[in-house]
């Protein structure tokens, strides 16, 4: 599989599986990508997921089955919150360490806040200290790289203005219907590897590529899936 190298020298899969949404399924889900279809770049969120401990359960599967140790995971918390949050991680995931853990979202909920959150639920968070905590874990040697989720370039730039290390990955939702050209192009001029997620498109903002007219048009052209 292709791969990208980071700042930090270690590589990471161009093609990686995420596991929102996959619910009981995720273990399979895991399983699966990993033997059969030689995945090694493996996304997952606690709260978000829900699905942590079955992905765990799939990389050990897997790991019977003769998998080389290379996985990605990724998660958010507050500063006080970030070391025992990745405990409780590497224990539902049956590892010792990761090789990328990322800031989520550049936000944090009010405790009990629902899901969607309301406007009011939605507070700001210690940039500063929370990468501190990030910054810890690396050098602990409990993550290999850090990086962050959802950022604008207004709060990345705000970011890049304290770092000791720089975040080596931005995920974000980026696709041909979502293109976030100025996002791409400052993390490439700061040499942070862009993620996309999402990349055949979001049924929630409205952008559902896979049953997109042009798309269509083109796959059939091509004879290929939307996908």
């Amino acid at each position: 599989m292709e791969s990208f190298r980071l700042l930090s020298g270690h590589k990471i899969p161009a093609v990686g599986l995420g596991t929102w949404r996959s619910g009981s399924q995720a273990t399979h889900a895991v399983v699966t990508a990993i033997v059969e279809g030689g995945y090694r770049h493996i996304d997952t969120v606690k709260n978000e997921y829900g699905d942590q401990r079955e992905v765990g359960q799939g990389i050990k599967r897997a790991m019977h089955a003769g998998l080389e140790r290379r996985d990605l995971f990724t998660y958010f918390l507050r500063a006080e919150r970030v070391c025992p949050a990745l405990q409780n991680t590497l224990k539902e995931l049956q590892l010792e360490y990761l090789d990328l853990y990322l800031v989520h979202w550049p936000f944090r909920l009010r405790e009990g806040a629902s899901k969607p959150p309301k406007a009011g639920d939605v507070l700001d968070f210690d940039m500063e200290g929370v990468w501190r905590e990030m910054e810890n874990l690396a050098k602990d040697n409990l993550v290999r790289n850090i990086g962050v989720c959802n950022f604008t370039v207004t709060k990345l730039n705000k970011l890049l203005g304290f770092t000791e290390l720089i975040p080596a990955v931005c995920q974000m939702e980026m696709h041909p219907g979502w293109r976030n050209d100025t996002m791409l192009e400052f993390c490439k001029k700061n040499e942070i590897h862009v993620t996309a997620y999402s990349p055949l498109g979001s049924q929630e903002g409205g952008r559902d590529l896979i049953h997109d007219q042009t798309v269509d048009r083109i796959a059939k052209k091509l004879n290929k899936t939307p996908g």
